[in-house]
């Protein structure tokens, strides 16, 4: 007898292909996926692909819209003011522990979008400026709270500490989150937090 698919609305279905197409581009990477393998993946026909996109290069588009939709959103839903009883350290350790943990429940996407989207089609360059600018607003904004707090050196330009920041983040996200899906993220977010906090809080 042959299995029975399961029926779903098409939200969910496009949904299921997005995330099939994710965990795909994610272990062979674009060029030597294909559709085959996607549709594989997902349990679904070809047909079924082909109603919701019309290439491997579309559904690829849709990982990196998807991806920057959901980054964007977190980026400016997230509020991370420091407040005067606060503890800095502790505030910046929640901070590194949160935004870790983000990329890690998105380890696939971010794999995708990290190593394969700029390489491949320069219309991706605009979103990930996009995204970049987003994540230096942010962090510069919550920089210059804490130099308003008198909790940091007032000396360091919110802009550069945002740069350093997400320079440094990548670095991590790449070395060992998306390396290894068992790294502590807690002691990797008490160590950056440590780090930073030594190196702005005033002497």
């Amino acid at each position: 007898m042959p299995r029975r698919r399961t029926l779903l609305p098409p939200d969910q279905r496009r949904q299921q292909l997005l995330q099939a197409a994710t965990w795909v581009f994610a272990r062979k990477g674009y060029r030597r996926a294909g559709i085959s393998d996607i549709i594989a993946r997902a349990g679904v026909a070809r047909g079924t692909f082909y109603l919701y996109f019309d290439s491997k290069e579309q559904v690829f588009l849709a990982i990196v819209e998807d991806f920057r939709q959901r980054l964007s959103r977190a980026i400016t839903t997230t509020s991370e003011t420091p407040q005067p009883a606060m503890d800095p350290e502790a505030l910046l350790r929640a901070s590194f522990r949160r935004w870790l943990g983000w990329f890690a429940d998105n380890r696939d996407a971010t794999k995708v979008i990290l190593k394969e989207a700029s390489s491949i089609d320069p219309r991706f360059e605009q979103g990930f400026a996009d995204l970049r600018r987003a994540a230096v607003d942010f962090f510069a904004a919550r920089y210059r709270s804490f130099q308003q707090l008198g909790f940091v050196r007032p000396s360091i330009r919110p802009v550069l500490m945002a740069h350093l920041l997400i320079g440094m983040f990548d670095e991590l996200l790449n070395a060992f989150v998306l390396t290894d899906p068992d790294a502590d993220l807690n002691a990797l977010a008490a160590q950056l937090a440590d780090f930073e906090w030594n190196g702005i809080r005033p002497q």
